[in-house]
């Protein structure tokens, strides 16, 4: 197949370098108008999941969690008239730029009056310019409602809050309202002194565009440290030009593949493009090497780039793809984003291969014949020097490598017992960022930064505001001191808040007042409430409809949460949803008892659970199914009630009867969705990890047919995994979404090591008829070269992620490296030495003929004769394999 490949390149050369000149314009063009930023958190959880649904659900009904840019002064200077006017100038400012829905300051607060003579309250400002300041002052840091909210009086600090609307967040050409934000506070400075930003929009924006700048630097780097690292190797600028056409149009390939796909770019996805170089060099190295040994052998250019292509194409090709298998693994993920994670970096590495194969023998065609001092990389005493001594290491101290190997798996082994995971949405910034230090200052004055939620469903229309008691409102005012006691949290804002602040305004705003109304003080109060809109969503602060949902019977209680591990998140909201349900269902344990009874058989406690007022009164709700006679009938006739307690359905209803009475609570938010993500990242690393190990041990059973040569390529590229987790536990590296991709790419890319060496040892044993020893050490004469520069060029390459300006993104670069590094020594010391002391097992039988070869043999051909052309009226007939 690859002497047709060959012939087919080689003969139509201008036309594949017009094809790749449109391919490559048609994805500049989608790189630059198709390119989106991703902006949202936990888009690693399947849409199917029930974090998923629950955080869908709940923006469908109140609206986005996260829209809120927080500004933060510390001074104990505001309540000056300067001051204070300037305040409000920065807010008023602010609130007059597009896209901004709202904002709340001390300077921008309202109050209810009661109007006693038209029975109505009036919406005031509290402050205005003629006003005396420190009555300004008394009255806002008075009121309980701001406390902890607007201010917190202890350490002097205060907020602007700023909301944002949902779609400057959706589109990215609406992100500099953002920084023009941030540009106008800082003007403000001199006057208030640092003014810390934080909340999720700005969060999203700044970290997005740093991935997006990130990404051309990572591109940059890797293009320089590779070029140094190619004239290093061959010490040919031609070379170094050549390789770098071919991972440029990659680049460009992948870039713009990701927005012919419409996937937005995260920091995940980032990592493609810069990729592509690190992946695509080595291609070239392996790839000139050959053609470089082939020119030495026989001096015959057209001869060495036919040859090239047919005797490693195929292994070039398989190392392309285990490594597009290890990415290609996150496909089979239930999460959306590391599907298209693994789809776009799988289909662009084999892409790669393609400009690979193509452009470089093309080029090569084209310029002149590499002369002495080109090809004299092959014999340097370095190189040589590496060889030789991995070819000592093999032959005489094969039990000094088992053991150091050995020692790597248990000290592996012991490291990842102390592995430990996080995944906070900071945890990848540095200590020293801005944006991390303002979230910090933040959650020190106020409690929390990230949104939590807590949604309640009270199931029945007449609880909230019942008639004859404030039982409903009661339970989660209780709700909201448990959240207010823990220091984890920030202060948090409910209907209830709404409610006391009514009833304070009611009796003139006296802060003694800030309480749930009396009983009997509903029907009065209810008439103001009817007259004045709560749920006019206007900038004066938070509206009823935010909080809460009459037509679904749903109480949203808002809060933030410190930026905590994912896991300490998860245990946060367990061990809350647990006291919640104490609250809100204080009879459960008691109820769920007796139904226990009854459920078994006991019908003795059939009366007990019927004496129970709510139950009864919901059993026969049911069984009347809005029918108001024949529930008259069933409060009145206790006969008839009993009749149908002898119904075969009577467990079902009064299962349904108890469900019914339960307050029902469900934990959102940003916090959540991204801490069950990391959850979900983490449960699926061993099954994307086995599906690379699966799927590449499928690829070498049909390179080889021997389950025995599975083995041995599968264990010196499973013990540098080994290394790495071990290397995680002990140095305190995380696992997180971003060091969690470690292990299933490094398999993928360090298995090509292994092919090539075992591909050029399976043609060893055909032309030195099966004597194993020699074939294991000319194998890695001759394929150990090429090993060694390219494991350096795939070290380099990585290592430019430690640039990043995050914590992930460094991690995962030096992981990746010094994964690749061990592996590069198991391949080159392992890999042979176990092929030298099971020879005895591994013998003729042990080899099938492949499905294919990895090195295909050569055709006796008239190489002198063979002359490039493209007219279609060659005849070939003369050399064998050639097409006519």
């Amino acid at each position: 197949m690859w002497v047709f490949v060959a012939n087919l390149i080689l003969r139509n050369r201008f036309f594949i370098v017009g094809a790749i000149t449109l391919l490559t314009v048609f994805f500049s063009y989608q790189a630059y108008t198709n390119i989106k930023l991703e902006n949202r958190y936990g888009v690693a959880l399947p849409k199917n999941s029930e974090s998923a649904i629950n955080y869908e659900a709940f923006k469908k009904r109140f609206g986005e969690d996260g829209n809120t840019i927080v500004l933060a002064i510390k001074t104990d200077s505001l309540y000056t008239k300067e001051n204070f006017r300037k305040w409000k100038e920065l807010g008023d400012s602010i609130l007059g730029m597009d896209g901004v829905d709202g904002r709340e300051s001390e300077a921008t607060l309202y109050c209810l009056n009661n109007d006693t003579v038209k029975q109505r309250f009036k919406l005031e400002k509290i402050y205005n310019e003629s006003r005396p300041i420190d009555s300004v002052k008394l009255q806002i840091r008075s009121n309980p409602a701001y406390k902890d909210l607007l201010f917190n009086p202890e350490t002097n600090v205060s907020l602007m809050l700023i909301r944002i609307k949902n779609e400057v967040l959706s589109d990215k050409s609406k992100w500099r309202l953002i920084f023009d934000i941030e540009n106008l506070a800082r003007t403000y400075e001199s006057q208030f002194g640092k003014i810390h930003i934080a909340g999720l929009p700005y969060l999203k924006v700044s970290i997005g565009t740093k991935v997006y700048n990130e990404m051309f630097l990572f591109i940059f780097i890797s293009l320089l440290v590779t070029s140094i690292i190619l004239y290093f190797f061959f010490r040919s600028f031609k070379v170094v030009a050549i390789s770098l056409i071919v991972v440029s149009i990659a680049v460009v390939w992948a870039m713009g593949m990701i927005g012919f796909l419409d996937y937005h770019l995260s920091p995940m996805m980032a990592l493609i493009p810069p990729l592509m170089i690190v992946i695509g060099v080595p291609n070239c190295v392996f790839l000139l090497t050959k053609f470089h040994q082939e020119v030495k052998e026989h001096n015959n250019k057209i001869k060495a780039l036919s040859r090239v292509i047919q005797k490693i194409g195929t292994a070039t090709f398989l190392t392309n793809l285990t490594t597009s298998l290890g990415f290609g693994t996150f496909i089979f993920t239930s999460s959306e984003k590391l599907m298209e994670f693994g789809l776009a970096a799988s289909i662009n590495i084999m892409l790669v291969f393609i400009l690979s194969i193509t452009i470089l023998p093309i080029i090569c065609s084209f310029t002149p014949q590499p002369k002495a001092r080109h090809l004299k990389h092959l014999d340097r005493k370095l190189a040589r020097g590496i060889i030789n001594s991995v070819l000592f290491l093999s032959q005489y101290k094969r039990n000094w490598i088992y053991a150091v190997c050995l020692g790597i798996v248990i000290f592996g082994l012991v490291g990842i017992s102390k592995i430990k995971t996080t995944g906070n949405l900071t945890s990848d910034l540095p200590d020293s960022d801005p944006l991390k230090n303002d979230m910090m200052f933040l959650e020190k004055n106020f409690g929390g930064s990230i949104p939590f939620e807590i949604i309640i469903n009270y199931k029945k229309k007449g609880r909230l505001f019942s008639p004859t008691n404030n039982n409903t409102l009661e339970k989660i005012d209780s709700v909201q001191q448990l959240i207010n006691r823990d220091s984890l949290f920030s202060k948090s804002i409910s209907v209830v808040d709404l409610v006391k602040f009514v009833n304070m305004s009611y009796y003139g705003n006296d802060t003694l007042s800030y309480a749930l109304f009396e009983n009997s003080e509903k029907g009065r109060i209810k008439k103001y409430i009817d007259q004045f809109n709560l749920n006019n969503p206007s900038d004066q602060g938070v509206s009823m409809k935010e909080l809460v949902d009459t037509t679904a019977t749903i109480i949203r209680i808002r809060c933030q949460i410190k930026d905590l591990g994912s896991f300490e998140i998860l245990k946060q909201r367990d061990i809350m949803k647990k006291n919640i349900d104490n609250i809100l269902n204080p009879d459960k344990a008691k109820w769920e008892k007796i139904y226990g009874y009854i459920a078994s058989g006991k019908k003795s406690y059939i009366d007990t659970i019927m004496n129970i007022n709510e139950i009864r009164n919901e059993y026969v709700s049911i069984i009347s199914n809005n029918n108001p006679e024949l529930e008259n009938q069933l409060d009145t006739n206790e006969t008839l009630l009993r009749s149908y307690l002898q119904k075969p359905d009577f467990i079902k209803k009064i299962r349904k009867s108890i469900d019914n009475q339960y307050f029902e609570t469900i934990f959102t938010g940003t916090s959540i969705v991204a801490a069950d993500g990391t959850r979900f990242l983490v449960n699926n690393l061993l099954s994307s990890l086995a599906y690379a190990i699966l799927f590449i041990g499928i690829l070498m059973a049909l390179l080889f047919r021997s389950w025995r040569m599975v083995l041995i390529s599968l264990l010196p590229n499973l013990i540098p995994l080994i290394f790495i987790g071990g290397f995680m536990g002990f140095v305190g590296i995380p696992l997180k979404p971003s060091t969690l991709l470690v292990f299933s790419i490094a398999f993928g890319i360090s298995i090509d090591d292994t092919i090539h060496y075992l591909a050029k040892y399976r043609q060893e044993l055909k032309s030195k008829k099966w004597n194993l020893k020699e074939c294991a050490l000319n194998a890695l004469k001759e394929s150990g070269l090429g090993m060694f520069y390219t494991s350096i060029v795939l070290y380099s390459g990585f290592s430019v992620f430690l640039f990043s300006q995050f914590g992930g993104t460094q991690a995962l670069g030096l992981l990746i490296s010094i994964t690749l590094l061990v592996a590069m020594i198991t391949n080159l010391t392992l890999l042979p030495s176990l092929l030298l002391t099971l020879d005895r097992f591994i013998n003729i039988k042990s080899f099938n003929e492949p499905y294919f070869d990895a090195y295909e043999e050569d055709f006796d051909i008239d190489w002198s004769s063979l002359k490039l052309t493209t007219d279609d009226d060659q005849d070939n007939s003369k050399y064998p394999g050639l097409p006519n």
